[in-house]
């Protein structure tokens, strides 16, 4: 099972490099976009079935390469928003965005010296990437198949851009308070209890 959970977790990654060649060059079409929801599939059922084979506690392979794929989904998926805004400041906003998002993922890796630090789980991350799944459906299916007007999507991607400060801004506090890499934490006032973890290691 959980080779399984890993073979799911590298199949996402690669899934990561034609999607973005397809939707770079062709722009949303069918091919593009049914191999990034197989890939956004992966991204809902590897954490669990790898928790399901190891008692909750999951694979080190899984957890190191988890955030490396859940990074370039989010970097795909951060391609489709900036490609498509036809407001300036939109535009800004989206790249800005997207810079944040790097540098708060510079930030965990630089301070704690781990990979699993790039992305954090938290609860907001997690929503982040069925809120990005989501948008891209929308926009696949108001936009390119009914070809209808961008506005919808224009309101919901701000609803992204709004999600992605808010989650990147807490991703920064936790990488800079926890004492150690820990890439499992839910939210920021579980860092308290994920230092004592780490406290407890130290003394033993």
């Amino acid at each position: 099972m959980k080779h399984l959970a890993n073979a799911l977790t590298i199949s996402r990654l690669v899934l990561c490099v034609p999607v973005a060649i397809i939707f770079a060059i062709y722009g949303f079409n069918t091919v593009g976009m049914i191999l990034f929801i197989i890939a956004c599939v992966t991204d809902m059922i590897d954490g669990t079935i790898a928790r399901a084979a190891t008692n909750g506690k999951g694979t080190k392979f899984g957890q190191t390469f988890d955030s490396i794929a859940d990074f370039s989904m989010v970097a795909v998926a951060a391609f489709f928003i900036i490609d498509k805004m036809a407001s300036g400041t939109l535009l800004l906003l989206c790249y800005a965005g997207f810079a944040y998002f790097v540098f708060a993922a510079l930030v965990g890796f630089i301070k704690h010296k781990s990979i699993n630090m790039i992305i954090i789980h938290t609860y907001l991350m997690r929503a982040l990437g069925y809120i990005l799944f989501i948008w891209v459906v929308v926009h696949w299916v108001a936009v390119v198949l009914l070809e209808g007007p961008q506005l919808i999507t224009d309101i919901y991607t701000i609803f992204v851009i709004v999600t992605i400060f808010l989650l990147t801004t807490e991703e920064i506090l936790i990488s800079l308070l926890l004492k150690g890499p820990s890439s499992d934490i839910r939210t920021i006032f579980h860092i308290k209890q994920e230092n004592l973890k780490f406290e407890g290691k130290e003394k033993s």
